[in-house]
C-alpha cells in the first residue's frame, strides 16, 4: 500500500482562505466636465474607480473596449488601487 503523501504547506490559527466569489468586472466610459474642460473618463464597474482620463471619446473607448475584451485584471478583483486615478470604496 502506497505512503500517504502529507501536506507541504501549514496552515496556522488566524490564517485567512483565499478569496470569496469573483464579480464580473466591465469597463465604461464618461464625459465629465472639469472647468471649461471636457474629459472622457474611463470608468470600471463594479469598483467605480477612474482607470483613465482622455480628452478624445475614440482614445478612452478604445481602452474601455480592449479591457471588457481580455478582462486583465480580473483575477485581482479589478484595477489596484494605487493604479487608478480615483478610487472609490465598496459601500
Amino acid at each position: 500500500m502506497p505512503k500517504k503523501k502529507t501536506q507541504k504547506v501549514r496552515f496556522h490559527k488566524g490564517d485567512k482562505r483565499p478569496g470569496g466569489k469573483q464579480v464580473k468586472l466591465s469597463y465604461d466610459t464618461k464625459l465629465v466636465k472639469r472647468g471649461r474642460k471636457m474629459i472622457w473618463q474611463v470608468i470600471e464597474q463594479p469598483t467605480k474607480s477612474v482607470i483613465s482620463e482622455y480628452f478624445f471619446e475614440e482614445d478612452a473607448r478604445k481602452l474601455a473596449d480592449f479591457q471588457n475584451e481580455h478582462k486583465i485584471w480580473q483575477n485581482n478583483g479589478g484595477v489596484p488601487p494605487f493604479l487608478c486615478l480615483n478610487y472609490m470604496s465598496k459601500n
